[in-house]
Parts: structure tokens; C-alpha cells; sequence
């Protein structure tokens, strides 16, 4: 028995013990990865082809709710949700309805900042509008 009980000691004595350094180690510094990649990012692209005047801001709507182009906005289906939108600049993929409505929000707080919200379309319905309301009858 005690033969046993020291052939287990000189084994525990044989085996070496490694403490973790408590150094920390120095992380070289990185850039932080981007959220979303350029092609996916839609703040981004909103900076850079932003409408100019409230008819540009209705043909990206216009864009947007029909996936289809119009005027200086082109759209290329890839999918029954997701497609491309490429502006004057550059071009953002719209991934889901989820992204399409986020840029439909982005360009409404655009409009009402640069004071085109109630402003009128170029149509025939909105010039039959003003026109009624111009000239009651």
C-alpha cells in the first residue's frame, strides 16, 4: 500500500506545472470593420446621391416603392425583395424590405428637413389640384 502511495508522488513530482502569464498581451491596433460593407450601406449612399430637389427626391421614392427606374435612379432586380439601386455616384443593394423601408424613412426626415414635405409632384393630377384650388369655381 505504501509502495503505491509513493509511486504516485514521484509521478505528481515528474509532472510540470505552467502558470498563464498575467501579462496582457498588446493587441496591434486595427481599423474597426465596417457595419455593413460599402455596397450594403445605405447612410453611405445617401450621403453621396442625396436628391437635390424635391423631383429627384420623388423619382427615388418613386424607385423605391415600384422597383423600377426612373430619371438619374436605375434599378436591377436580382430577387423579389432584393435589388440595386445606383444613383448619380454609386450604387447601394437593397437586401430586403426591411433596408428599402429604412431608406424610404432616411428620405422622408431628408424632405421634411430641406422643407419639401406638402410640396406637389409634377403631375397632371397635382396640376389639376392647384388649379382647383386657384380658381374656386
Amino acid at each position: 500500500m505504501l509502495d503505491t502511495l509513493f509511486e504516485n508522488v514521484d509521478d505528481a513530482a515528474t509532472v510540470q506545472v505552467t502558470q498563464k502569464s498575467t501579462k496582457r498581451r498588446r493587441s496591434q491596433k486595427r481599423p474597426k470593420p465596417r457595419k455593413y460593407p460599402r455596397d450594403k450601406d445605405i447612410a453611405l449612399w445617401l450621403k453621396s446621391n442625396a436628391p437635390l430637389s424635391f423631383q429627384q427626391l420623388a423619382d427615388l421614392r418613386y424607385c423605391l416603392y415600384h422597383r423600377c427606374g426612373r430619371a438619374d435612379f436605375t434599378v436591377n432586380k436580382r430577387d423579389e425583395d432584393e435589388f440595386t439601386l445606383t444613383g448619380r455616384q454609386s450604387s447601394v443593394r437593397i437586401i430586403n424590405n426591411q433596408a428599402r423601408h429604412y431608406l424610404l424613412w432616411r428620405l422622408r426626415l431628408l424632405g421634411r428637413r430641406k422643407k419639401w414635405i406638402g410640396a406637389l409632384p409634377r403631375t397632371k393630377a397635382s396640376l389639376r389640384r392647384l388649379q382647383s384650388a386657384e380658381w374656386p369655381a
